[in-house]
C-alpha cells in the first residue's frame, strides 16, 4: 500500500517544488519501492523510529531525507540518483547528476548524514553518495542497530508484523 498526495505542482515551476506532489510520489517513490533493498532502506528508518526520542526522530529523519528523498549512488563511475527528490525534480536532478556541479559530493554514511543540516526550498549542497541500494541499507541497518533504544523491532514479512525483542509498555 502506498499513500499518495493527489497535489500537483504549479505549470509555473514544473522542475521543482518545496512540497511533495503527485510527481514526486508516483515518478520519485513509486518505482524505487520495488526494489527490495531501497524497501528495505526506507523500512529500516521507519522501525528505528518506533520508541525512539524526539533528537533520534531527528537524526532518522535527516538520514531519510538524504538518502530515500535525495540520495545517490556509484553506478560505472557515475552518480545515479536513487532519492524521489531528485527522480521527480527535473532540475535537481541535472544539479545533483552533472559533472560539474557546485553541489559537494560525500560518501553515503548515516551518521554523517544524521547530523547534516539541510534546505528544503532550494537545491541541496550536499549528496551522500553509496556504493549501491544494498551498501546504503547495509549502513543504514548499522546506524540504527547503534541507536539506544528501549527494544530493538523487526518487520516479520510471513506474519506481516512487528517483531519487538521484549514487552513494552506504554508511557504517557
Amino acid at each position: 500500500m502506498f499513500f499518495s498526495t493527489q497535489y500537483i505542482r504549479h505549470a509555473s515551476k514544473p522542475f521543482y517544488t518545496p512540497e511533495p506532489d503527485v510527481c514526486h510520489e508516483l515518478l520519485g517513490h513509486a518505482p524505487m519501492f520495488a526494489d527490495p533493498a531501497f524497501g528495505d532502506l526506507s523500512q529500516e528508518i521507519g522501525l528505528a523510529s518506533l520508541g525512539a526520542d524526539d533528537d533520534d526522530i531527528e537524526r532518522l529523519a535527516r538520514c531519510y531525507w538524504h538518502s530515500v528523498e535525495f540520495g545517490l549512488v556509484r553506478e560505472g563511475g557515475e552518480r545515479k540518483a536513487y532519492g524521489a527528490g531528485l527522480l521527480s525534480s527535473f532540475g535537481e536532478l541535472e544539479h545533483a547528476c552533472r559533472e560539474t556541479s557546485c553541489a559537494q559530493f560525500v560518501d553515503w554514511d548515516p551518521g554523517a548524514a544524521a547530523r547534516q543540516q539541510y534546505p528544503v526550498t532550494e537545491y541541496q549542497p550536499v549528496y551522500f553518495v553509496a556504493e549501491s541500494l544494498p551498501d546504503a541499507k547495509a549502513r543504514m541497518r548499522a546506524f540504527c542497530e547503534a541507536l539506544p533504544r528501549q527494544f530493538y523491532a523487526r518487520y516479520n514479512p510471513a506474519t506481516d508484523s512487528i517483531w519487538v525483542d521484549r514487552a513494552v509498555r506504554r508511557t504517557d
